[in-house]
This record gives structure tokens, sequence and C-alpha cells, in this order.
């Protein structure tokens, strides 16, 4: 058919709707296996941390075995495993003892058994992923502590007790995961490495799904976005806050 001006123009057509349906379908099938790809990328990451914990009770059990010490606290180290490394006090814990829960936020205390921990193991060739007298700022290489599988986040120990005033008082040596390895440990932004949800799985594969009991904990009870008064932690949000406390020695 020939327009006014003498050009002839083709008939268009829209979509039909099954044209239309069959679209949506494809959007939502790529949709479908980008979310199903990131769940399996978190679990991934959630073995694999799982594993780097085993890892180090494991290596602390085998240093224990065999110089009848803890690393980090063992006093002849120096001249047992490196003139590189600093002796520990020889009284059976890693860090200062402690009866407040703050203690377990900071690496304050007794600094230099804390971060001599991985050291000890560095140089009893128990570990690797560490740099012996390495930053204390940051995780992975060229620094003191391991770097874990969640980005950004790695590895400190201390001494101290979980929830003093709650019935599910534990004082003991704790593994905590978290990000910014040189600043205060808090559950937030910045510094947690497990959103609650995260640490929730973690929590079930190896304890008791309790973010105030067992062997598997969070920083502290009642943090927004994380777990509340009573453990439950909180699995809606996809915010990073939550800092994983895991006992060392079991």
């Amino acid at each position: 058919m020939l327009g006014i001006y003498g050009i002839q123009h083709r008939n268009t057509r829209g979509f039909t709707l099954i044209e239309m349906s069959i679209v949506l379908v494809i959007i939502g099938l790529i949709i479908g296996g980008i979310l199903k790809g990131q769940e399996i990328i978190e679990s991934s990451r959630q073995k694999n941390v799982i594993t780097q914990i085993d890892t180090i009770r494991a290596a602390i059990n085998t240093f224990a075995d065999k110089y009848n010490a803890l690393p980090g606290d063992y006093r002849l180290a120096v001249n047992r495993l490196s003139a590189n490394v600093a002796d520990g006090s020889g009284n059976g814990i890693i860090g200062s003892p402690s009866a407040a829960m703050a203690a377990l936020n900071t690496l304050a205390g007794d600094a230099a058994e804390n971060t001599g921990f991985f050291d000890h193991l560095n140089a009893a060739e128990l570990i690797s992923g560490t740099t012996i007298g390495g930053s204390a700022a940051t995780f992975g290489g060229g620094s003191i502590f391991p770097q874990v599988a969640i980005p950004g986040a790695g590895m400190t120990v201390a001494y101290g007790n979980h929830n003093p005033a709650a019935n599910s008082a534990r004082e003991t040596h704790w593994i905590r995961i978290h990000k910014d390895a040189g600043g205060a440990i808090t559950e937030a932004a910045g510094s947690g490495a497990f959103t609650g949800r995260g640490l929730f799985q973690v929590d079930l594969k190896i304890d008791d799904g309790n973010a105030s009991a067992g062997s598997a904990r969070n920083a502290g009870a009642g943090v927004a976005n994380c777990a509340n008064v009573t453990g439950a932690y909180s699995t809606l949000g996809n915010d990073q806050f939550c800092v994983g406390y895991f006992e060392l020695v079991q």
C-alpha cells in the first residue's frame, strides 16, 4: 500500500500475549538463576569458613600435643620455633583472662599473645597464609591474621567470658571472624562479616543455632540486624553486621 507520498509502508504489529509470556518466563529464569547462583556461592563460603575453623582447631591440638603449650602462650617459642616470634607467658591462656564481655571485642589485654597465636602456628608449619610479624591491621597476605572465605574478613583469637551475666556464660578461647582487623570489633557495617541469616546457617551446621549459647555465637545478644536478646538470629536483612564467635578448644 502506498502512502500519500508514494512510499510503501509495511504493516506493524506488537507482541502477542504468548510472546510476552515467553519473554517474562525467560527473564524469570535468568533472575532465578542469578539468585540461585548467589545462594550457591554463599553456601560455599559458609562451608569454607567451617573448614577453616576446623583447620585452626586441628592445628592448635597438634601444637599442644607437640609442644605441651598453646600457640601464642608458648614460653619457649623463640628457642624452639623461630627467632622471629615472641615468647608467651606460659600461663595456659592466650592473652589475658577477663570476665568482661568487652575483652572479647578487642585485642586488649596481652595483645602479643593474641597476635602471636598465628605466628606460633605459622612457625610450627601448621598453618599458611599469614606472615610472621606482619601487619595487624589487615587479613591475609602480609598480615599476622589469616583471611577467610568471606571477602574482606579474617580470624583473630581472644580469651574471655561470653555473656557473663547469663545462664549461657562461657569463659574460654574464641575464634572471632570479622572485618576491620585493626579496629574495635563491633556488630555493625564495616566490622561484621556475616549476615544474620549467614551466621545462623553456620551456627546450625556446627552447633545449636542460638546466637548467645553453645560453641558458636555472635558478638552480643540484642544487636539490631543480627540477633535478639534471646539469641534468635535475624534472618531478614542482607547487611553484614554479625561477628562470629567460635569456641577454639573443644
